[in-house]
């Protein structure tokens, strides 16, 4: 296809919410599938997003958005309960990307930085103890089998300066604003 269809990136320091529906995530960025249990289901594909875009930019993976390629076909719910169960992405999105691109992790590992945003985040009333420890569960359970985590980039430790513009580029180079997709770690 066209323009329409070539997927597009986000650069460091750009933070772009994505649910679980309908994603890809490639091997190396595995690790990043957990979903947080001590939070509303609306609510935790949306802080798993926020969580694995930050730890992305540490491993040298990017997110990228491409046109959709599923078409939903919702059944009748409650959009109102929808709406309630949802509070907090409003109320806490803002403050949480703040937290996560001024976070400056001391671990030198996939592994250790992860289980530190964990904590981090339950330190910051993000998500409960519950998921620390279940952080915690998902390293071993993927240290068992042999997953080979993804190293972390040799450069210093920084906080990330938030993109301007919207941070959103074309992956073939071309500006173009992310409205609709799916999330891919790439």
């Amino acid at each position: 296809g066209g323009a329409s269809s070539r997927a597009i990136t986000l650069r460091e320091g750009s933070m772009m919410p994505y649910n679980a529906q309908a994603t890809l995530h490639a091997q190396r960025a595995l690790w990043s599938l957990l979903l947080p249990c001590s939070v509303h289901g609306r609510v935790t594909d949306i802080w798993r997003a926020y969580f694995a875009q930050r730890l992305l930019w540490d491993v040298g993976l990017r997110l990228a958005f491409s046109p959709p390629w599923v078409v939903q076909f919702r059944n009748a719910h409650n959009y109102l309960a929808d709406f309630n169960s949802e509070v907090p992405l409003y109320q806490q999105a803002g403050a949480l990307v703040g937290a996560l691109l001024r976070w400056q992790p001391a671990a030198r590992t996939l592994p250790g930085r992860f289980e530190e945003l964990y904590v981090h985040m339950y330190e910051l009333g993000i998500v409960g103890l519950s998921d620390v420890r279940l952080a915690q569960a998902w390293l071993a359970d993927l240290d068992r089998i042999g997953y080979p985590f993804p190293p972390i980039l040799d450069r210093p430790p920084r906080a990330v300066k938030p993109a301007r513009s919207g941070g959103v580029r074309e992956r073939h180079g071309e500006r173009r604003a992310a409205t609709s997709g799916a999330g891919q770690a790439t």
